[in-house]
């Protein structure tokens, strides 16, 4: 099974986990498309999300969350606006990228309640709130995107 099956199946797995419909994973993807190419982005093949070792790094790692404290997944459009982000912010010397598909990605939000938002970052310069300017997610609104009640999950 080729990889974008794989995480297609991985997202779907995910949807009814959660208590949504699998059969609207291709147009949760799609208005992300739309809402990208809306912004004057590209849409991406691969997010590129920094991954922190650090405890006290808030943000960015999609490793399971062992802690009830909430979390940040930012994503980034390209690798070099995310290992730049990453050097900028002082993060680490030598930044860890991972590559995840904007389903995996989907998936990790769906998976781990501790998971508060997604951000997916359209460049590397923080503006006010120390995120780089780009598109905010709420894990609510990712649970809705998938009917999903945020009450349940």
């Amino acid at each position: 099974m080729a990889a974008t099956q794989v995480d297609l199946a991985i997202l779907a797995t995910a949807v009814r986990q959660a208590g949504g419909e699998p059969a609207q994973v291709a147009q949760v993807l799609a208005s992300f498309h739309r809402r990208l190419i809306a912004d004057g982005q590209p849409y991406p093949q691969r997010l590129y999300v920094y991954r922190t070792t650090s405890a006290a790094a808030s943000a960015d790692t999609p490793a399971p969350a062992l802690s009830a404290r909430p979390r940040l997944l930012l994503a980034f459009l390209s690798a070099d606006a995310a290992v730049s982000f990453a050097q900028r912010a002082g993060l680490a010397r030598v930044p860890r990228l991972l590559t995840l598909s904007l389903a995996r990605v989907l998936a990790i939000i769906l998976q781990q309640s501790a998971m508060r938002a997604l951000h997916i970052a359209y460049d590397d310069i923080p503006v006010a709130n120390g995120l780089p300017s780009g598109w905010n997610l709420s894990r609510a609104e990712v649970l809705a995107l998938f009917g999903i009640d945020s009450g349940v999950v």
